[in-house]
């Protein structure tokens, strides 16, 4: 069997999901769920009555509007968020935290392609994509996700550069191409160069917490204002759950009508009162003005970054993510950038590119496997589209020893894999530990902030670097800051010739007993 194709592409959203695989004929397509959707709502919801059976995707996403208490949207919001991931915090039903939750829609895909498709054994190894500016935190969450839900997570990688393989994989002339990527709950903007199959991250920038859905509650709180207007009612959008969320599944459904008409009708009802109005395209491009205003600030910064590295202006914009359809993105970006930017395949194609990739990876480590001596026969080259890919780092990353200012080790947009060592000296004579924190950031100038205050960081780890012996004041300690090509931060340290212990611990990310406990709860439940 040619095992490169027994490898999946996982398009993990903020709103919906998608995964994909390379077929026989060497082209990236997309694998239908049960409802024969290419794309799976990112939705799960509890029975109360069965806590054994779980529901994800189109029926769990429209219990939202009746048991709001017992439904989960938007997880992958919370990625990186430390109190999401506080067990003794009853943010998600039954205490789950946003691995755990992906985790289900992880199984609701690969459960449905496992019977729906024509493979040969069941779908195991995966590349799953995820923001570019997501952290270290965020990628070892959803990694996680991936080994809690019963996958071999071959690598993570980017939703743009994604998006870019499956545009740029068959491009037989370089170019530079932006890639506007605006999916339903999160942006991301990235220059990318692309040459015969080689992709090279240029700069990439975005925001965890900007995406279709905010467009959605900018109509949907409208809606509401205007309700209450005519009513004579003062209904609060964020302390009426049902309301809310009966708002917001109605706002997404007109925003997508207003993609191909000038203007709709919306009657709505609620506890008996009723509206009706009628909204154009011009209102909706209006009240979500702010909105798009963001994605091309964001869009300005990273254009602006790449010139800095000596870059010129995009040849192309590449508009990705369900939600760049709307009419007022594409003529936006036209107009602020003298372009006439390219849509491509929106919904599918960031898991198509994963699939890509997820084919070369595979084939990558089993020649790495071989060449070790693990196995005997060396791998039979792919027969589908090849391509690499190097990345750069979204985020800063530093320590504060012994200050109380944090010392930028690796700036965001540095070429990936990298590594820098910086060393410190002890204090005092016989110290026993050194507080080393390590902070992540979104500071990008090396000349203006390679100095920076603590409270102008995240902390990833509160660490104390153990010494394992007595030294003298001002023993030197090596410090060395690695990022791999998924844009994952490891730390080492040394004083001489012993080796100190500087795993990071990070909150959210399980240790090997809390893995497997949550991989055996999901494991027992019945998904539909």
């Amino acid at each position: 069997m040619d095992n490169s194709r027994a490898v999946y592409g996982i398009d993990l959203g903020t709103t919906y999901s998608c995964i994909s695989q390379v077929d026989k004929f060497d082209q990236a397509v997309v694998l239908r769920n049960f409802e024969g959707d290419s794309t799976t709502p990112s939705a799960v919801y509890f029975e109360p009555n069965n806590k054994d059976k779980v529901i994800v995707g189109k029926e769990a996403k429209e219990m939202l509007a009746t048991e709001p208490e017992n439904t989960v949207v938007f997880a992958k919001r919370d990625m990186g968020n430390d109190e999401a991931f506080d067990k003794t915090k009853n943010k998600y039903p039954y205490h789950y935290d946003p691995s755990e939750i992906s985790a289900y829609i992880l199984k609701k895909l690969v459960q449905d392609a496992n019977a729906l498709a024509d493979n040969p054994e069941p779908i195991k190894d995966v590349v799953i994509t995820c923001p570019a500016y997501f952290g270290t935190k965020e990628r070892l969450q959803t990694k996680q996700a991936g080994e809690i839900a019963g996958l071999n997570v071959l690598a993570i990688i980017n939703e743009p550069t994604a998006a870019a393989i499956s545009y740029g994989v068959k491009l037989e002339e370089r170019k530079t191409i932006l890639v506007y990527d605006l999916g339903g709950g999160t942006f991301d903007v990235t220059i990318i160069q692309v040459d015969h199959g080689a992709i090279k991250v240029v700069a990439t920038g975005g925001d965890h917490h900007l995406g279709g859905v905010d467009w959605d509650t900018a109509l949907s709180k409208y809606m509401l204002t205007a309700f209450n207007a005519e009513n004579g009612t003062s209904y609060d959008f964020d302390n009426e759950p049902i309301l809310k969320n009966s708002l917001l599944l109605e706002a997404e459904m007109k925003k997508k009508n207003l993609t191909a008409k000038e203007s709709i009708k919306w009657n709505f009802t609620y506890e008996g009162q009723n509206m009706r109005l009628e909204l154009t395209r011009q209102q909706f491009d209006d009240i979500t003005a702010d909105l798009l205003n963001e994605t091309i600030d964001k869009t300005r910064e990273v254009i602006d970054i790449a010139k800095q590295k000596g870059y010129s202006d995009p040849d192309m914009f590449l508009l990705v993510g369900g939600s760049s359809r709307m009419p007022q993105i594409k003529e936006r970006v036209d107009k602020e950038f003298g372009c006439d930017a390219l849509y491509h395949d929106p919904d599918e194609c960031v898991a198509k590119g994963a699939a890509i990739f997820a084919m070369n990876e595979a084939y990558a480590q089993a020649i790495s496997a071989w060449e070790d001596g693990d196995i005997d026969v060396k791998p039979a080259p792919i027969t589908g589209d090849r391509t690499t890919v190097v990345n750069v780092t979204s985020k800063t990353y530093g320590t504060d020893v012994n200050t109380d200012e944090v010392n930028n080790l690796i700036f965001a947009n540095t070429s990936l894999p990298c590594t820098v060592k910086q060393t410190f000296v002890t204090q005092i004579a016989n110290q026993s530990y050194v507080p080393m924190k390590v902070f992540e950031s979104d500071f990008i100038d090396p000349q203006t902030d390679t100095i920076v205050k603590e409270n102008q960081c995240m902390l990833v780890d509160d660490h104390k670097l153990q010494l394992t012996k007595q030294w003298p004041q001002g023993t030197p300690i090596e410090v060395t800051f690695s990022i791999d090509n998924e844009g994952i931060l490891s730390c080492s340290a040394r004083v001489e010739n012993d080796k100190l212990d500087f795993t990071l611990k990070i909150t959210g990310v399980k240790s090997s007993e809390e893995l497997a406990y949550s991989k055996s709860i999901i494991a027992s439940k019945t998904i539909e």
